[in-house]
């Protein structure tokens, strides 16, 4: 809940206090104490004629604040003067205690009488209760920490925890608010910042709008293109990778050694590229070179009930180290084509490396 509209509704009850304060600093303990009191009466009595109910908030600051000045009169001395600032914060907090006490439509109705105009969700109650809540608790510690200081410490000690050190306190619990409130904005808004986005296309790979990735994986029926590149080492045999468990598609399945989306903006070959170098250490050598440059040569459309692809597949011959990053393969190793039908259907690999393999049979080439 915003700060300034809770201060906003808790003022007017406070007043009598805030008066109070103001008036002893300038005139004196007693015409403090007759104009705060007095105060907190014409407050009230206003409040009844207007509202035709009492507010209960500003009559207990009123009632605690004439208890605490006739006490302050009677039992005037040096320690007494010091737990006095205790005596007026115990005012505030009874008030702050009263309104947690109201059930949550009391506390709603006493709000927006106060905030004339400004309506006051249901949904706010939980969040308005805490704060009020989170008052009192400051109220309560520095009530706890004035009354260490003035029996224990000097006078210049005490002079600062019972004055700065609560606006200090109160300074810290909004900054934290703060802090708080922008965190949980950042991470709601991060997600969408951060979402990958994806081309809209047609069965014919024409672009007509970019999306988030979010907005594919709703079931089949938005179009979006894939990159799939496999790997063979001239004699036959197939890199593959076993995806690791955490992976959201086809967990601790085998299938291509880059399986991923096609980023908008952004040309294949150069995101095949760097997925080769980041995924599995290989670099790709210049365009125009026949080894190490994956070469497009199956195009078909895969339907499922999570998403519809239009899947572009690449080969490459490499005959260098494959090094997989273990943070988003699991293993990986060639496969001999014996090796790979003895396989199929058992639930060893991905689904959509099975729909490759049995398509692109011929494209492999296999030992001479």
């Amino acid at each position: 809940m915003n700060w300034r509209i809770l201060l906003r509704a808790l003022l007017p009850g406070l007043l009598p206090v805030l008066v109070f304060i103001a008036a002893e600093a300038m005139f004196g303990e007693v015409v403090g104490l007759i104009v705060g009191v007095g105060v907190g009466l014409g407050e009230f009595i206003v409040t009844l004629v207007r509202n035709r109910r009492a507010d209960p908030f500003v009559a207990a600051d009123t009632v605690l604040l004439a208890i605490a000045g006739g006490l302050s009169l009677l039992l005037h001395n040096e320690l007494f003067f010091k737990l006095k600032p205790v005596v007026v914060e115990a005012v505030m907090g009874g008030g702050l205690a009263l309104l947690l006490a109201l059930p949550p439509s009391a506390l709603k109705g006493y709000m927006a009488s106060q905030l004339r105009g400004v309506e006051i969700p249901e949904a706010l109650l939980p969040n308005m209760r805490r704060n009020v809540a989170l008052l009192l608790m400051v109220l309560a510690l520095h009530c706890g920490l004035t009354v260490w200081a003035a029996l224990t410490t000097s006078t210049a000690v005490w002079g600062f925890i019972s004055g700065g050190l609560l606006y200090l306190l109160f300074g810290a619990v909004v900054l934290v608010q703060l802090a708080v409130q922008w965190n949980a904005r950042r991470r709601r808004a991060a997600p969408r910042g951060r979402e990958e986005m994806l081309a809209h296309i047609d069965e014919e790979g024409r672009v007509l709008d970019v999306l988030p990735r979010s907005a594919f994986h709703r079931g089949p029926g938005t179009l979006h293109p894939a990159l799939h590149l496999h790997i063979t080492d001239g004699t036959g045999r197939l890199y593959l990778q076993k995806r690791p468990a955490s992976s959201d598609l086809d967990p601790g399945l085998w299938g291509a050694p880059v399986a991923m989306h096609a980023p908008a903006h952004e040309p294949m070959d150069v995101t095949l590229a760097r997925a080769l170098g980041k995924r599995l250490g290989v670099s790709v050598p210049p365009p125009g070179t026949p080894q190490g440059t994956p070469q497009p040569f199956l195009r078909y459309k895969w339907e499922d009930e999570r998403e519809s692809e239009l899947v572009f597949c690449f080969l490459m011959q490499y005959l260098g180290v494959i090094t997989p990053d273990p943070r988003v393969i699991a293993e990986g190793r060639f496969w001999t084509r014996a090796e790979i039908n003895e396989n199929l259907g058992t639930g060893l690999f991905a689904p959509r490396f099975e729909f490759e393999v049995r398509l692109m049979e011929r494209m492999i080439p296999r030992p001479s």
